[in-house]
């Protein structure tokens, strides 16, 4: 019988998880969980010992290396201005969904930090366990210093981009809740080697009078996967020198299972295709329905002619690792990751992902990504969290979004960040040789901004993401048909308690 990926990822995951515990997250704090009260920063200037803030997030080397000096120089104005704030910040590790685990294994002991990167799925999990902590009062507080720029909800002004914003507004013990602030914003883009398939775009009319491949469409992606695989020796110049593809199985690959999934559902069938949540915030799982069926055996009719594949297919993460080696020559990926996809062998452009079609009665669909900082209660006391509040302020202000945006390819959360002439400037410097491919992921990431969705959260959805992608994988990788691949999952997640439809 076979073993799924996912199964085994998480398997190994929560082995880490309880032997790294105390590693990380497992400190004393005084008052740990007490009843929140707003201090004033007279409260915690001038301690002898410092305000210990531990901040989880999962970046790897490169986003850590953004974060990382921005962190450091909040503590250093801090420390100018008389505040003792010791920020000890921890790469968890094993992504997003192995930050939720390790939260969520630590919260019998407390074992678990002051402030957190997460989604809301995260947080409404969060919520159920009775560990995370609405930011209103940090939000609304009378106190200019402690209050969040841009933000005066009485006055119904907010500087943040509304669908970020929205999407942390969640229900706790019956309320409508702040439950995060949004922090690193990204979607999925297209990108691909152009100096191969310029030509070919433009042969087939799929690039507009100034040269970019805009609005594509699946029917084109197929078109060119399959001039590619008509052409598996291919060769192009780049800087003067010859290069070739190399072992071309399969041109297209798509990183995200679920994010696919949910996606094309809604390309093909609009909302409803996923899941849906009452007005109690209870969630059932509705995917078991006739439009994704039909959906995913059409794309599995093209993976099964070599059109597109997922990258572990091929034992890969990404698929920026088969465009790297010239196996690969469209990937379909986070904006963070475009970096990863660029070479010295072609030229790498971005663009929109494919949607099914476009025009008055199209479902256009892209999916809006990335998380949002919070406080969780169980494991702070008031000085840590108003310290905590005071850097997430420091990170979401206008120029730190911006900065991080073009360090890393995600977007700006703030639209005072969009308005400003630096970004502007960064967005049209897409041959700059520093910032140049990140303004580009981002320019092709802005080209769909009509079309970004959010799933609502409640507890267990993170679950039922997970679930999913291995609902993908079964068909995909392992040739499952989707009526047994759906069975499974929906077997899974009654045993779970998981409500489905």
């Amino acid at each position: 019988m076979k073993k799924k990926l996912f199964g085994l990822a998480l398997t190994g995951l929560m082995a880490v998880g309880v032997a790294g515990l105390t590693s990380c997250g497992g400190s004393s704090v005084a008052n740990a969980g007490e009843e929140f009260e707003l201090l004033s920063l007279d409260e915690i200037k001038g301690t002898d010992e410092p305000v210990v803030v531990e901040f989880w997030h999962s970046f790897g080397h490169n986003i850590a290396n953004a974060l990382n000096p921005m962190v450091e120089s909040f503590e250093a104005e801090m420390t100018a201005l008389g505040y003792n704030i010791d920020v000890q910040v921890t790469s968890t590790g094993g992504g997003y969904d192995g930050l939720r685990e390790r939260v969520n294994l630590g919260t019998r002991s407390k074992s678990i930090p002051t402030m957190i990167l997460g989604y809301p799925d995260h947080f409404a999990d969060y919520i159920s366990n009775d560990i995370l902590l609405p930011l209103d009062g940090f939000v609304n507080a009378k106190d200019a210093e402690i209050a969040l720029e841009g933000v005066d909800l009485a006055n119904n002004t907010n500087d943040f981009i509304p669908s970020y914003w929205a999407e942390n507004q969640l229900t706790v013990k019956g309320e409508t809740k702040i439950c995060g602030i949004p922090f690193n914003k990204s979607t999925e883009i297209m990108v691909y080697n152009a100096s191969l398939l310029d030509p070919v775009l433009e042969e087939k009319g799929f690039l507009d009078q100034d040269g970019n491949w805009t609005n594509p469409t699946w029917d084109q992606v197929w078109e060119v996967s399959d001039w590619v695989l008509d052409n598996k020796t291919a060769t192009w110049t780049y800087n003067g020198a010859p290069y070739e593809l190399k072992d071309v199985e399969y041109p297209v690959y798509v990183d995200s299972e679920a994010n696919f999934f949910i996606t094309v559902g809604r390309q093909w069938g609009g909302d409803g295709m996923y899941t849906t949540v009452d007005a109690a915030g209870e969630g059932t799982v509705v995917s078991n329905n006739s439009t994704n069926k039909t959906v995913q055996e059409y794309f599995k009719e093209k993976a099964d002619d070599n059109l597109f594949q997922f990258p572990a297919k091929k034992s890969q993460s990404y698929g920026s690792n088969l465009m790297q080696n010239q196996s690969a020559v469209i990937s379909i990926g986070s904006t963070a990751g475009i970096n990863n996809n660029a070479s010295k062998k072609y030229e790498l452009k971005a663009t929109g992902i494919p949607q099914k079609a476009y025009g008055e009665n199209a479902n256009n669909a892209v999916i809006q990504q990335g998380t949002n900082l919070a406080i969780l209660s169980a494991n702070s006391n008031n000085q840590t969290r108003l310290a905590a509040w005071m850097l997430i302020k420091y990170l979401t202000n206008t120029e730190n979004t911006q900065l991080f945006s073009r360090e890393t390819g995600y977007l700006p959360v703030r639209q005072s960040a969009l308005d400003s002439a630096d970004y502007k400037a960064f967005l049209s410097a897409i041959n700059d040789p520093f910032e140049g491919m990140v303004a580009r992921a981002v320019n092709a990431a802005f080209s769909q901004k009509n079309y970004f969705y959010t799933d609502p959260a409640f507890t267990g959805s993170s679950i039922v993401r997970d679930y999913t992608g291995t609902l993908v994988q079964d068909i995909f990788i392992y040739d499952r048909s989707f009526d047994d691949a759906i069975k499974t999952l929906y077997d899974e997640l009654n045993s779970l308690d998981i409500k489905t439809k």
